[in-house]
Order: structure tokens, then C-alpha cells, then sequence
């Protein structure tokens, strides 16, 4: 019958659930390649695609959205900014678990500051998370990020969502 820890090759499928119940080598299948979920991708960020979904207007919403293979948004900020008021309001940001504290939060909001140098940027609530991840980003940015939201009248009337397809991105490097 061979060793006790030795299965026996070619044996039928009772052969092999009998060596191993006894403890006896028996081949693994093969690892699945393609998780069942969008939870059990790992952190890749060669499997990630970023996009940016303009504002239907100006001072509208803006969103960036990091995506796992399957489709699914692990990351997401919205925010508006008014060019002629030098303001922008973080309307939400989250990254899901597990691609948390690895900088993508950090990288969206760096998007977000790129070319807007001097604007006075506020939040709304924020989570306790948030009230973690802002005084962070202050410190890393010099830009501050208080969460009493302020929105100028252009912002108010660019309410509506996207109106315009969104299109591919490259995020800044972390």
C-alpha cells in the first residue's frame, strides 16, 4: 500500500479520499486564479484601472474612481471646485478594504490639488477615519482640510452629476 504519507498514483476518487483522510499526500489542485470576489483581489497596482468622471458644468461634481479587475470600485472621492472662488469641497472619499493605508486616499486627493495651487479647500463631516487621514494630509501637503464644508453659489448650481464620459487616468505616484 505504500508509505503513510505517500498517496497512491492513478488510484479512483474513493482511493484518493481514503489517502487523504489517512493523512496521506494527496496533489492540490491548483489555486484558483481569478478570485471569487472583488474583497479577495490583493493590493496590485498593475491590476488597477483609475478614472476620472468630469463635471457635467463648471464647479460641478467630480469623482475618481480606482477599480479592481472585476469592476468593482475599491476607491472614490468626490469633490467640486469653483475656479473663480478658489474654493473645492471633499464630498466623500473611501477605499475599501483590504487596498486601506496604502496610500490611495493621498494619491486621489493629490489629483484633486494638482494645478489648484491657493484654493481654500474645506470637507463635509468626517468620519473618524477622515478626522485621522486629514491632519495627515495636511501635515504631507500644507493644505488644510477643515470639515466645516463651504460652497459658493457656482457650486450650488453645478449640483448635477456627470454629464460627460469618464475617461482614463494615471494617478499621481505614491
Amino acid at each position: 500500500m505504500g508509505s503513510p504519507n505517500t498517496a497512491r498514483s492513478g488510484g479512483s476518487l474513493w482511493t484518493r479520499l481514503v489517502d487523504a483522510f489517512h493523512g496521506r499526500d494527496t496533489p492540490a489542485p491548483a489555486p484558483l486564479t481569478v478570485p471569487f470576489n472583488s474583497l479577495e483581489w490583493k493590493v496590485d497596482p498593475d491590476t488597477e484601472t483609475w478614472w476620472h468622471l468630469p463635471p457635467g458644468g463648471p464647479a460641478g461634481y467630480q469623482e475618481v474612481q480606482g477599480c479592481a479587475p472585476d469592476g468593482y470600485d475599491f476607491a472614490r472621492l468626490v469633490w467640486q471646485a469653483c475656479e473663480t472662488c478658489r474654493i473645492g469641497v471633499i464630498v466623500k472619499i473611501r477605499v475599501t478594504e483590504p487596498w486601506q493605508r496604502h496610500g490611495y486616499g493621498s494619491r486621489m486627493v493629490r489629483f484633486v490639488l494638482r494645478g489648484r495651487d491657493g484654493y481654500t479647500w474645506t470637507t463635509t463631516p468626517q468620519s473618524e477615519d477622515a478626522r485621522a487621514f486629514f491632519p495627515a494630509l495636511t501635515a504631507a501637503t500644507g493644505v488644510a482640510f477643515p470639515r466645516q464644508m463651504q460652497r459658493c453659489e457656482h457650486m450650488r448650481a453645478g449640483e448635477s452629476r456627470h454629464s460627460q464620459p469618464r475617461q482614463r487616468l494615471d494617478l499621481p505616484p505614491r
